[in-house]
């Protein structure tokens, strides 16, 4: 006969299930909260509702911007309705949320330089202006920078 070795390794199939079919029923249940919450939305901002979690006495409702938050934030009242209706949560506040996510993306944004002949207008504005003022300082030194930032941008 073989011995066999002890290993500290194990098998998936070794360890208990139950961590799993919890998190596999939390799932669940914010998958239909997520329609439910869908479905008291019109479908043109329904779309834009990412997530849903229940916390506590209070629904979380995660999208892409601020704009689509505003607009669901109309619509909290027809979420309590629909979700008190469908009785499975004692949900008393509606939170909406833009998921980090999206608030990085919009991090990483530059600065659009106007082209290089918008530039020469700019500068050619300045020397029209008829006295040494404040608009002539500012067209100047506007045009000065955005041009020195639009050659470094080619570099």
């Amino acid at each position: 006969m073989a011995s066999l070795k002890n290993t500290a390794f194990k098998s998936a199939l070794d360890f208990q299930t139950r961590q799993l079919t919890l998190s596999m029923e939390i799932i669940a249940t914010q998958i239909a909260l997520l329609n439910l919450v869908r479905s008291a939305l019109p479908d043109e901002i329904a779309v834009h509702v990412q997530h849903c979690v229940h916390s506590g006495k209070r629904l979380l409702i995660y999208t892409e911007a601020a704009s689509w938050a505003s607009q669901i934030r109309f619509f909290h009242v027809a979420i309590l309705n629909k979700v008190s209706t469908a009785g499975q949560i004692n949900i008393q506040n509606v939170q909406v949320k833009i998921s980090q996510q999206s608030v990085e993306q919009n991090l990483i944004r530059s600065a659009r330089l106007p082209s290089m002949e918008n530039i020469r207008q700019i500068h050619a504005q300045s020397a029209q202006q008829q006295q040494s003022d404040v608009l002539q300082q500012a067209l100047s030194r506007l045009a000065n920078t955005l041009e020195r930032r639009k050659i470094l941008n080619k570099n």
